[in-house]
């Protein structure tokens, strides 16, 4: 139980502890506005919880898995959102970012919640439990400080967004299993196979996955989704940010 609720905190805890960092890391963001979101998100979470077993059964037994999708959709709305304002140096929008820090936290919130909560109500000995929870908020706290001090001491904006962009690819790109998953998407063929090197339930792996979207056996439909992820919103802050630039130098 010990290392499954360490490796838990690792993959699907640290994602929210990361995107933190990145949106503390923009100037625009305060600790209050964060905090009041993520209690709500944590609220919402609970609420969620309840229902989650009618959710499920929605779809003929996809419903969990297209709400997830649709979520982490709505992340990616918020990033591009987020860099349309960055790219004509405007205010970064409160309700892009909700939608970022929603799309990413609610669902790996509800994975956490789903397993704390069942393991919780089923051993009569939570110490381990709760050890390792101990160990694995600070691993997830120590990485997301760590972060934030490299973006906010050691590149611009500019580049934090295009990071942050790569991060939140990385969780986009689970959509194109979850889809494959329900048929929705054809069933993929994996394209290569790194476990030898890093393995996907490795602490390395998990890291990895978080930060970079790692996957050792990735399939078409997952790199696709990630690339476009990752892509497209870079490109669009980079044409807003140069119609921008066109729009000043007209009206001088």
């Amino acid at each position: 139980m010990l290392i499954n609720t360490v490796v838990l905190f690792l993959r699907d805890t640290l994602p929210v502890f990361l995107l933190v960092s990145f949106l503390l890391a923009f100037s625009d963001t305060t600790r209050l506005w964060l905090s009041s979101r993520l209690v709500a998100i944590a609220v919402l979470a609970y609420v969620t919880h309840l229902w989650l077993d009618d959710i499920s059964q929605l779809a003929d037994g996809a419903g969990f898995e297209l709400l997830k999708s649709l979520l982490l959709f709505t992340a990616w709305t918020g990033l591009c959102l987020t860099g349309w304002k960055l790219a004509i140096n405007a205010p970064l929008p409160a309700f892009g970012m909700t939608l970022l820090l929603a799309g990413i936290s609610l669902p790996n919130t509800l994975h956490f919640m789903v397993y704390f909560l069942s393991e919780l109500s089923r051993s009569n000995d939570n110490t381990l439990l709760l050890l390792g929870t101990t160990i694995g908020l600070g691993i997830c706290v120590s990485i997301s400080i760590l972060l934030n001090i490299g973006l906010t001491c050691f590149v611009s904006t500019k580049v934090t967004y295009f990071l942050l962009c790569i991060f939140v690819a990385a969780q986009v790109a689970n959509v194109a299993i979850l889809l494959e998953q329900t048929d929705v998407f054809p069933t993929p063929q994996q394209l290569w196979d790194s476990s030898t090197v890093v393995s996907d339930n490795s602490e390395y792996g998990h890291l990895l996955n978080a930060f970079l979207g790692y996957e050792a056996t990735p399939s078409l439909s997952y790199l696709l989704m990630f690339v476009i992820a990752a892509i497209a919103p870079a490109l669009l802050t980079a044409l807003f940010s140069k119609r921008a630039a066109l729009t000043k130098e007209i009206s001088q």
